[in-house]
């Protein structure tokens, strides 16, 4: 959008290559960097089914290497490896952009081997991001066998990262059990609260608001790393990598949970198993405590949070660091756009001007609000936001390796024509609700998770299928749980959310509070439902059920 099409809704702009082809250039300058990218969203063009077309995975390879071969000397083509969840992901990219955000965003090899992470010597994931290709679209490719993903001429990061999420997160839920969620995590009290929801219902406001409570640490933003583990007789938790039993049955990653209820009598079984510590081992089954319930623990994905600038109306804190981070497509805005907004930007322009606030020392009042305001005007705008410049490491995760024990897990949604605030959700509801996964604009999201690299198609076709079912009047994933014929990708995802139910509470919350006639504003609304969620952190209340006219006898 040209400074020449602004509507009365969209009162900010982009500036204009000075190279029309370009895929990035230099937007107006705001902290560290502002590249302005041509594509600011999800490509047209895009296949997760690459295998499904025989010959297409060579053919995209070809035109990579030739296109490689071609750049050699006229540009610097960058190749560098980092580790997401222990998995060794190499990117080869001449955009520098990408590059520079793919090193701020994951840990490297060495900075993960510091931690006591083990990386493999080859990558298990391969991306190729490229600009300049001549004849081909902009484009997004993902081979699922081969383990790689492809992109044409885009240097948006936010679709290259989540394809490279989703890729990775297929990886560790076949090989290891690990459990990838859309989602976001904070620590109170040395108890876990995982968030999952759609856009727009409040998951950063719940996360970040929570950080105003005492003992409480900031665990994830955007993505979250789910192990389950299972006491020993000992007492100590281990996660099962892989199960055989004296015949030669075998089972690994997602697979095991099954295998162990169905080979709970054979206690000689050998499981291959590792600890929190990350030490690898072997022990019987007859070792595991089968009558204490899996435990879910949480890791932190990304090293520098790449996330949404907008996050500032919600944790004004971070307004100074993230204003002066690396950023992508914050646009310019007019002054009308400043005034529509004056009542938001009253608190980020104070914290752009405080005295340490070092980095807009000396600008004027109204610059300082400019500023503040291009952050909130695109939603889509990003920056890469190094944490440990917002929050001490005391009320942070930091280190990848460090588990959060899980007590809850809160499915979010908005919905003003139902009066219920917070149920505890039973397994068919909560397996219900995230394989419909449908956001407050009525899109389906399975899992409310928009980074799974699957075929969608396929899943959609066959929850369909399920929907026109279950007007039986038969529960959906009771359904689910009984076909043979579900696609992979799904059996994998429910599979892993079932062992989850089975290792923390389970809640439905509205947040609709601003429906209360008691409440004065939106600030009020926010602060009643974030007491709903501490109470709820520090009880783990089962059969709970709160409405509009009883949720104010709870938190009193």
């Amino acid at each position: 959008m040209s400074a020449f099409q602004l509507t009365s809704d969209e009162l900010f702009y982009f500036p204009e290559p000075a190279d029309p082809a370009s895929t990035e250039w230099p937007g107006t300058p705001l902290g560290l960097s502002n590249t302005i990218t041509r594509t600011k969203g999800r490509t047209a063009r895009h296949n997760k089914c690459v295998d499904s077309t025989p010959g297409l995975l060579e053919k995209l390879l070809a035109t990579v290497y030739r296109h490689l071969e071609r750049r050699v000397g006229q540009e610097p083509i960058h190749t560098h490896d980092v580790v997401i969840h222990g998995v060794r992901v190499r990117a080869t990219t001449n955009s520098p952009h990408l590059y520079d955000f793919w090193l701020d965003n994951w840990h490297s090899v060495q900075e993960w081997k510091e931690y006591g992470g083990r990386v493999s010597e080859d990558p298990q994931v391969k991306v190729y991001a490229l600009v300049g290709v001549p004849n081909e679209p902009e484009a997004a490719y993902y081979s699922r066998q081969a383990n790689t993903v492809i992109f044409f001429n885009t240097s948006y990061y936010g679709q290259l990262k989540s394809w490279v999420l989703g890729a990775v997160g297929r990886w560790l839920a076949s090989e290891y059990g690990i459990h990838s969620i859309h989602g976001a995590c904070v620590e109170m009290d040395g108890r876990g609260v995982l968030y999952i929801a759609p856009t727009g219902t409040g998951k950063s406001t719940s996360s970040y608001g929570l950080m105003d409570y005492p003992n409480t640490r900031f665990h994830s933003d955007d993505w979250v790393y789910l192990r389950y583990a299972y006491r020993t007789r000992s007492g100590e938790p281990v996660v099962v990598l892989e199960a055989e039993d004296s015949a030669g049955g075998r089972a690994r990653g997602y697979q095991v949970h099954r295998w162990i209820e169905r080979h709970a009598e054979a206690p000689r079984a050998r499981l291959r198993v590792i600890s929190l510590d990350q030490d690898e081992f072997s022990l019987s089954l007859g070792e595991l405590d089968l009558s204490h319930p899996p435990e879910a623990y949480a890791y932190t994905s990304e090293k520098f949070f790449y996330l949404r600038t907008n996050l500032v109306e919600n944790f004004p804190p971070a307004t100074c660091e993230l204003a002066s981070a690396k950023h992508e497509n914050v646009p310019d805005v007019t002054d009308e756009f400043i005034s529509r907004h004056a009542h938001v930007l009253n608190a980020m322009g104070a914290a752009l001007a405080h005295p340490d606030c070092s980095a807009f020392q000396g600008e004027s009042d109204s610059e300082i609000r400019r500023r503040a305001a291009r952050l909130i005007a695109f939603d889509n705008a990003r920056a890469m936001l190094d944490m440990s410049k917002v929050l001490p490491l005391a009320r942070r995760f930091g280190n990848p390796l460090e588990p959060l024990r899980l007590v809850a897990v809160i499915l979010l949604k908005r919905n003003p024509a139902d009066p219920s605030v917070l149920n505890h959700v039973l397994l068919e509801p909560f397996m219900e609700r995230l394989l419909i996964g449908e956001t407050p604009e009525g899109k389906r999201e399975t899992a409310y998770n928009a980074y799974r690299v699957v075929d969608d198609r396929a899943e959609r076709q066959y929850v369909g299928m399920l929907e026109r079912l279950a007007g039986t009047g038969r529960p959906l994933y009771a359904l689910f749980d009984e076909a043979g014929d579900a696609p992979e990708s799904l059996r994998e995802e429910f599979e892993l959310f079932r062992v989850l139910y089975n290792a923390a509470r389970t809640y439905d919350l509205n947040t609709i509070l601003e429906s209360d006639s008691s409440v004065p504003d939106k600030q009020e609304a926010v602060r009643r439902t974030l007491a709903i969620i501490a109470r709820v952190i520090k009880e783990e209340p089962p059969d709970i059920q709160l409405t509009l006219e009883s949720y104010r006898d709870y938190i009193r």
